[in-house]
């Protein structure tokens, strides 16, 4: 064996001699080059292809309805990315095709879209679909019709190739939209501006069933300008809306709302104009919303400007309506700063200003609107408002407060600079009403009503208040008697407050230091007279219309002192059992000392009589009334008592010789000068009172009948014409 002769030693060639290299070689780098070149070559006819296929999938799908032209489109393998450029979508021009379809009718642009990071492997093996971006600018959206709504539309996410069970993009925009909704001219909805992202998009069956997510995403953002559009007959403008649902909280800007209708006559659905300068809500939960859930943290609105027409017939509550809509609504804090309010179409037309209203743990669904520890479905609120102005009977009165204040959570309500005054005089009032009413003006600096049951107001349409006082009241009540009285029953009586259809019952009401001034036209002879009561301070208990609490044994009872002419004392108390059916009542007041000349502001102008003197050093009255008259006795102390008769044609003194006769007669044979007369309690004359009540004047008309009728008997006068007299408008 010849070891040399077989090895191979450090000089042999690894290849024979005379032999050429191994071709394996280069049919490997032919292999890998003609890959290369079938690769490039695919490249360069797959972005073409790409395109044809995707406007033939649209023109197939849309059974030739639409037509999709793709200006460019560039992939890259290397990058895992797409870029498509000058896309657009249009609807055919037959319109029997759209005559029974599904599908939308729209224009659309897209000036680029962006795609990277596509997960090529998975797309290959037929997994979900990882892609990082989709970014899609400058889109033109013009819908012409939207078709009704199917219910047999398929989920998005069933509608990808059968191949693929769904896509993963990391985040989505889709940037400087614009859209609008219509096919007229002027469109009917229309969007200047809107942005829209999305992160963690899963477009899968289990990214549809994720109640985590809202249309697939877990996060996404929207921010709209610019935006314009019709709604039951109403126009909105929106300057900007936002809304983020990782901070979840939307809000609106430069909001604006018209009627299309004329809204001085009301109709059957509400008509408003509105702006709204600021709108915040935190708390909106994309999560909450696709259970058809509202949680809000708080709901805040600034400086808005409403203007509305109530309907013809109320509207439903407002459960109602949001029920056809979302399953529960709830709102921790609201707030309205700065609020303005006027409703029209009504007669009071009445205006609020400067609103600030707060309200706490509202629950606008049915268990909240029956919730009683609940009110407006909140459990507490608090208003408040600057100036407020209404017609009251319209157009006779105008109210005006300086300010009001609710309290819902410890049942204040107060009102402050109360005005009340006609909006014309008082012979324009009584034409206008053609019968003698009372004309009214009244100023008061503050109302308040302390532990009002704001659930029974409600709830029930009952007034339950603890107490009511106001203070520094300055009231003028005129009238003119050269008209007839009004053919109906007056409403200023006890009767009318024992049948108002609301449940009544303020336990205690205060008036203090206030003053009432009275003036009257006398039907002969046309010349006004007045009267004025002062420091007045009274206090009704018991005030109530419910037959629990109303009784004989337990009535309204009232007292009240003052002063006659600011220089007449009088004091009086009253029960009143409202629920009697015969209207009866009682009282009894004293009066005095004074002088009787007092009255003279209002005889002599009114009844052309005058006391030349007379001093009052005390005068009792006791008295009962019901629905027919009014008795009673008067025990009147005075001295040196004058009466004079007068004449609208006498001279300066308005006497003439035929009244300076009557008068002589009257003061001498009539009218007892003094009463007592001597010593002795049988010298005291008593006066009768007794006059019959006419329903048509107020209940304070009847107690005045009495006191004229137990006065003038009091002084000498016959019963008869003592009562006479009394009853003369």
């Amino acid at each position: 064996m010849h070891l040399n002769s077989a090895a191979p030693t450090a000089d042999t060639p690894l290849v024979p001699t005379g032999k050429k290299p191994g071709r394996w070689r280069y049919w490997t780098g032919g292999m890998v080059l003609s890959l290369l070149l079938l690769v490039g070559i695919a490249v360069a006819f797959l972005d073409p292809w790409l395109r044809r296929m995707l406007e033939k999938q649209v023109a197939e799908q849309s059974q030739g309805r639409y037509q999709l032209r793709i200006g460019e489109l560039h992939t890259s393998l290397w990058s895992r990315a797409m870029r498509i450029q000058n896309i657009e979508l249009r609807p055919a021009k037959n319109n029997q095709l759209w005559q029974q379809t599904t599908l939308p009718r729209l224009l659309a642009t897209i000036e680029e879209v962006r795609i990277s990071g596509v997960g090529l492997g998975a797309l290959l093996r037929g997994t979900l679909v990882p892609i990082d971006t989709v970014r899609v600018a400058g889109l033109r959206l013009r819908a012409l019709q939207l078709p009704k709504a199917n219910p047999n539309a398929k989920p998005l996410h069933e509608q990808l190739p059968a191949r693929i069970p769904g896509l993963r993009i990391g985040y989505v925009s889709v940037l400087n939209v614009r859209a609008a909704y219509g096919s007229g001219r002027v469109p009917q909805t229309s969007v200047r501006r809107a942005s829209f992202t999305a992160q963690d998009v899963l477009l899968s069956a289990a990214g549809a069933t994720d109640t985590l997510r809202l249309g697939y995403a877990s996060s996404f953002g929207v921010q709209v300008s610019g935006a314009l559009g019709t709604v039951a007959e109403h126009r909105l403008r929106v300057g900007a809306v936002r809304y983020s649902s990782q901070r979840q909280q939307l809000t609106v800007d430069s909001l604006r709302v018209w009627s299309l209708r004329a809204m001085e006559q009301p109709g059957p659905v509400v008509r408003v104009r509105l702006a709204l300068p600021h709108l915040r809500l935190t708390g909106l939960s994309a999560q909450a919303l696709r259970r058809r859930e509202v949680r809000l943290d708080s709901v805040s609105v600034v400086k808005p400007w409403l203007a509305a027409t109530p309907p013809t017939q109320p509207p439903p509550a407002l459960h109602h309506v949001l029920a056809s809509y979302l399953r529960h609504v709830a709102v921790a804090h609201l707030r309205v700063s700065g609020g303005t309010l006027r409703l029209l179409g009504i007669r009071a037309k009445p205006q609020v200003q400067d609103i600030r209203l707060g309200a706490d743990d509202m629950l606008v669904t049915a268990a909240g609107a029956t919730d009683a520890s609940r009110i407006w479905y909140a459990r507490s609120w608090e208003l408040r408002t600057g100036r407020v102005q209404t017609a009251v009977s319209a157009p006779v009165y105008w109210l005006g407060l300086q300010g009001t204040e609710l309290i819902t959570r410890t049942g204040v309500l107060r009102a402050t600079g109360i005005t009340l005054r006609p909006t014309m005089t008082p012979t324009a009032l009584a034409r206008y009403k053609r019968h003698q009413t009372p004309h009214i003006t009244v100023r008061a600096p503050v109302l308040a009503v302390t532990g009002l049951d704001f659930g029974a107001l409600t709830r029930r349409g009952a007034l339950l208040a603890r107490q009511v006082e106001v203070r520094n009241v300055r009231v003028l009540i005129a009238g003119d008697g050269r008209f007839p009285l009004n053919p109906k029953f007056s409403m200023v009586t006890q009767e009318s407050l024992a049948k108002l259809p609301v449940r009544l019952n303020v336990r205690r009401v205060v008036l203090a230091n206030s003053s009432i001034g009275t003036s009257y036209i006398g039907p002969k002879t046309q010349r006004e007279g007045s009267i004025t009561f002062n420091r007045i301070n009274a206090t009704l208990t018991n005030l109530t219309n419910d037959p629990r609490l109303m009784t004989a044994a337990a009535p309204l009872v009232g007292q009240a002192s003052g002063w006659l002419q600011n220089s007449w004392n009088v004091r009086i108390a009253v029960r009143i059992p409202l629920l009697d059916p015969a209207g009866a009542h009682s009282g009894e007041g004293t009066f005095g000392p004074g002088s009787i000349t007092l009255l003279n502001t209002m005889t002599e102008p009114t009844r052309l009589a005058r006391f030349e003197s007379g001093t009052v050093r005390r005068a009792t009255v006791r008295f009962t009334g019901n629905r027919q008259q009014i008795t009673g006795t008067m025990r009147a102390e005075y001295s040196d008592l004058k009466l004079a008769l007068l004449s609208q044609a006498g001279g300066p003194d308005q006497k003439t010789l035929l009244t300076k006769v009557g008068s002589t007669l009257l003061n001498g044979i009539v009218i007892r000068d003094q009463n007592p007369r001597g010593l002795g309690p049988d010298k005291l004359k008593l006066g009768s009172m007794q006059s019959r009540r006419d329903q048509r004047v107020s209940v304070f008309s009847l107690w005045r009948q009495g006191l004229v009728s137990g006065l003038l008997n009091s002084i000498g006068a016959p019963q008869k014409l003592a009562q006479t007299i009394s009853e003369q408008p």
